[in-house]
């Protein structure tokens, strides 16, 4: 059977350009190429957790406006329940303003809008929801107090937490045994641990996963490393997992794929070493395409690529 996920999180309308080059401060880069997608770290972690297998339910928020009934719709057709995902008349949508050069790399700002209408009396109004499922993902981009509600209720259904702990701009959240799972890169991992971010390489990651799964009380912790792959440690100890060589398009959603991937994998019972794997081919295939959700892979490519590598 399909593992049951239910991710609470946001939904944006991506805007996005492709530029010879990422600009510098005062700089103006022209020759750009403009495209709009669907993305939001929520959203876009429903969708790689749908493609790859689960069955979804993504409780978050949109505008009411046409753009708005066009999202819905593509979540819908991509399996997902969309229940509790409201409409709200009085409030932009979220939006995301995203530039990336011609190696992927980006920069991202984010005006969250409707996403932070996700608030804890939404959260209660889903308990049965959180109870029911066999995991809850979650991300930082809705209020912070309704991540701390969910995360209450989760510890009183005794449900498994994934929580990408991204953005790491507001550090007060602090998870504890109620998350089963930390997934951060190597930028967040540098900010929990309170160090600098130079020094996270593939030989200090399992050292810091260590002292974040140590100071946490969590079940497991993984840091991306982007290029250098996965460093994760669980009761079995450091272990790591080489990123494949790809030729990367555009890095959008890379994170947000390697996170569903990994919450499908995991609801499917393999261990963490498999479900890493099976994660990192997810988003290795995602970084060769244009856009968030545009670019996420579905189950039979996945596979085929980690047959095949």
């Amino acid at each position: 059977m399909k593992p049951v996920i239910t991710i609470i999180g946001s939904a944006n309308i991506d805007y996005i350009m492709q530029v010879p080059h990422l600009p510098a401060k005062g700089e103006t880069v022209t020759n750009a190429t403009f495209s709009q997608a669907f993305g939001g770290k929520g959203a876009n972690q429903a969708v790689a957790a749908a493609r790859a297998g689960a069955q979804v339910t993504f409780v978050g928020a949109l505008g009411c406006d046409a753009s708005a009934q066009v999202y819905v719709q593509a979540l819908e057709e991509d399996g997902l329940d969309t229940t509790h995902l409201t409409l709200e008349k009085d409030t932009p949508g979220g939006s995301a303003l995203i530039l990336f050069d011609a190696q992927g790399d980006n920069y991202i700002s984010v005006a969250p809008g409707a996403n932070y209408c996700v608030t804890p009396e939404r959260v209660d109004a889903v308990e049965d929801l959180i109870a029911s499922s066999d995991w809850l993902v979650l991300q930082l981009e809705i209020p912070l107090e309704s991540n701390q509600r969910i995360l209450e209720l989760a510890k009183k259904h005794q449900t498994p937490v994934l929580l990408n702990y991204a953005p790491a701009n507001d550090l007060r959240l602090k998870p504890d045994a109620a998350v089963h799972g930390l997934v951060v890169n190597e930028i967040e991992a540098a900010a929990l641990a309170g160090m600098d971010v130079d020094r996270v390489d593939i030989d200090s990651a399992g050292e810091l996963a260590s002292s974040l799964l140590s100071s946490g009380g969590h079940r497991f912790v993984v840091i991306t490393l982007g290029k250098a792959g996965a460093v994760f440690v669980d009761s079995d100890g450091v272990q790591s997992n080489k990123a494949f060589e790809m030729t990367a398009v555009d890095t959008t959603a890379a994170g947000d794929t390697f996170c569903g991937a990994l919450a499908l994998s995991l609801g499917e019972g393999h261990d963490l070493s498999t479900a890493v794997r099976f994660a990192t081919g997810a988003s290795a295939l995602s970084v060769t395409k244009v856009g968030a959700q545009s670019s996420i892979p579905s189950r039979t490519e996945i596979d085929t690529f980690l047959t095949s590598h």
